[in-house]
């Protein structure tokens, strides 16, 4: 690992920070504070994905809530914690489904959100497919809905991971990740930067802002960051949120590997989305369109570097899992229009052998299965 990479990890740029030991009993006293909860209370850890964040599910017999708990680290601001309060504010306000935001304690790093259950819109369609077309239409009007009302008055200074999605970000925090974490971490290539310098700057300028207007973007748009309460969805894990191109978040959806969208069904949803899209803002369908692969193929290469990142530094051994159907989705966008021209990029994939990517997934599962 690099000088430059490992500072990076020690500083917590990708999500790495220092263990502390969690303020319970403050944040008992806060919840009784400031929520309608009472009695004795249940503590349920959870699951948080990626996310270095603790979550604790704290209920009564007849309440719940969804506690975070972040330690801040340093003063500077934003931090992780007030972009997350301040946009998950702005989304509500704006008629966005988010959850509500009960309480925000700074200085513990604490906060207090409404509970929407534990059934995400991946659990939801993998379990019963037929509710599938009903589900991801739903989900594309919340992204319509975000991407349109969110945009207007957002404060970017309240963005803590930069305030938008532009050519150096891209190249900085998605293909030259997808390089070092995928394609040297993973695999085991011995690729610099200077090799794929070509086709990273074109496919940067394909993707970045340009000319167009930039729009609220998640960033992570993807099944498992949609909850499913009652009949509607929810959109969470919403602090990485900047300005950027509308057609990324719909390419997470899309591209989603958790779900596997078939073909025909990203299709539909991306021609129904783009006319809708234009319609709301007066923008060119073809425009969208045509700027849509590239950005997906940056959104598919920024999803195996971190599953592999997720993997093999954190010890996520789950995330090993879905390396190959990514992978599968970047040999058909590197071999059809526009994708083409990124003629190095494409040359590197095709020299790894479809097999060889699984057993190099499968053992990197194992690894964090037993580190």
């Amino acid at each position: 690992m690099c000088a430059s990479r490992h500072a990076a990890l020690e500083s917590g740029a990708f999500g790495l920070k220092k263990k502390t030991e969690f303020p319970k009993s403050r944040a008992e006293e806060l919840i009784r504070e400031n929520t309608a909860l009472s009695g004795s209370l249940r503590w349920q850890p959870l699951h948080g994905d990626g996310s270095e964040r603790t979550f604790y599910r704290v209920a009564t017999q007849k309440e719940s809530l969804i506690l975070i708990w972040s330690p801040p680290g340093d003063e500077t601001f934003p931090n992780e914690n007030d972009s997350y309060v301040y946009i998950g504010r702005h989304l509500l306000q704006k008629g966005v489904p988010v959850p509500e935001i009960y309480g925000y304690y700074r200085p513990e790093g604490l906060t207090l959100v409404e509970d929407l259950g534990s059934v995400h819109l991946q659990d939801a369609v993998v379990s019963d497919a037929e509710r599938l077309p009903a589900l991801y239409g739903q989900a594309i009007d919340v992204l319509l809905k975000m991407q349109v009302r969110a945009t207007q008055g957002l404060e970017t200074r309240h963005c803590f991971d930069t305030s938008v999605y532009n050519q150096q970000f891209i190249i900085e925090r998605e293909l030259e990740y997808f390089r070092w974490s995928f394609l040297v971490g993973a695999l085991g290539l011995e690729i610099d930067s200077n090799y794929v310098e070509r086709d990273f700057s074109l496919l940067a300028s394909q993707a970045g802002e340009g000319d167009g207007q930039l729009f609220f973007l998640h960033r992570d748009f993807q099944s498992r960051n949609l909850m499913l309460k009652g009949d509607h969805l929810y959109l969470i894990d919403f602090q990485g949120a900047r300005l950027g191109p509308p057609q990324y978040d719909l390419a997470a959806l899309l591209l989603d590997p958790y779900v596997q969208l078939p073909e025909a069904i990203q299709q539909e949803l991306l021609k129904a989305y783009s006319r809708a899209f234009g319609t709301l803002t007066a923008g060119s369908v073809d425009e969208f369109l045509q700027k849509y692969p590239h950005i997906a193929l940056c959104r598919n290469l920024q999803v195996l570097a971190a599953f592999s990142f997720l993997t093999q530094i954190k010890g996520r051994s789950h995330f090993a899992r879905y390396i190959v159907p990514a992978w599968n989705r970047l040999r058909q966008q590197l071999a059809e229009p526009p994708c083409l021209e990124y003629r190095t990029l494409a040359g590197v994939v095709q020299s790894q052998n479809d097999e060889t990517v699984a057993e190099v997934a499968a053992r990197l599962e194992r690894e964090a299965k037993n580190a």
